[in-house]
């Protein structure tokens, strides 16, 4: 039988070319859909997905846009594959199912489950207290490096460290000069410690144990690799953010952040060309 007579064809796409759109494409333009299991999910995920497994989301447990691009994956594509003829026949106008799944995915992927941190905010939070959370998350990782350039004798790595620093100097820089537009006033370090602590990007804590660890790093890609794996549990963490969200400017807010993200992935790659091949 010629199953193309039977079934609405499906537009399928390799995962670098599925790569390649998510990278060039405004966060909130487009969905991306993991419909596996929630222990699929937590092991690792594409940066970013919204976790929507197939049972639900043929149960209509999910709101999406129709009218949105929507790449959508499972672990190698038998899945992904059902639900993308489901969704077609639903009348998304734009369905791209990614070829081979996350198994076949060469790039960064992140990890955790789907509510892991939004704890750290409430749903009905506002826009002040929204961005000062990306604030303090972009210190602590400028602290994090700075412990790290203080543990470590070599000196090679002590300067990357201080640059990835910088990097979040910067990006505290452009938050500040944000938060002053919309609000009026000065965004306070002493007041953003109060309220938030000092957690990281993707909103996670760093202990000693981990920064002494990580002292010991001998290989210069090692680094680099730890700080593209921040900034992808960020960019995840900021799109998971934009849907825990209730009002509309804080999840504006949140995919402007997830695209910064994106931002500060192709620069640090382009530092890391500079530095493993001088």
């Amino acid at each position: 039988m010629k199953w193309d007579s039977v079934f609405t064809a499906i537009t399928s796409i390799s995962t670098a070319d599925a790569k390649s759109f998510i990278e060039s494409t405004a966060t909130g333009a487009y969905q991306l859909i993991d419909v596996r299991q929630p222990e699929e999910f937590m092991k690792q995920h594409l940066p970013g997905a919204l976790l929507i497994p197939l049972h639900d989301l043929i149960a209509e447990k999910a709101v999406l846009d129709k009218e949105k691009p929507t790449l959508v994956y499972c672990k190698n594509g038998d899945r992904s594959m059902a639900a993308s003829q489901w969704l077609i026949n639903q009348g998304y106008r734009d369905i791209r199912h990614i070829e081979g799944g996350i198994d076949a995915w060469l790039g960064k992927k992140a990890f955790g489950h789907y509510g892991l941190n939004l704890n750290l905010l409430k749903q009905e939070t506002e826009f002040p207290d929204a961005i000062s959370m990306a604030f303090a998350m972009e210190e602590g990782l400028r602290l994090f490096y700075m412990e790290l350039a203080r543990e470590t004798s070599d000196e090679t790595f002590q300067k990357l460290y201080r640059k990835l620093a910088s990097f979040e100097v910067e990006h505290k820089a452009d938050l500040s000069r944000k938060y002053l537009s919309v609000e009026g006033k000065e965004l306070i370090q002493k007041e953003v410690d109060e309220r938030h602590g000092q957690i990281m990007e993707g909103g996670g804590f760093a202990d000693v144990t981990l920064i002494k660890a990580l002292g010991k790093t001998e290989e210069m890609s090692d680094v680099f690799g730890l700080a593209l794996a921040f900034e992808i549990q960020a960019f995840d963490f900021y799109v998971r953010l934009s849907q825990h969200a209730v009002r509309p400017t804080v999840k504006d807010f949140f995919l402007e952040m997830a695209d910064a993200e994106k931002k500060h992935l192709a620069f640090i790659a382009k530092e890391m060309d500079k530095y493993l091949n001088p």
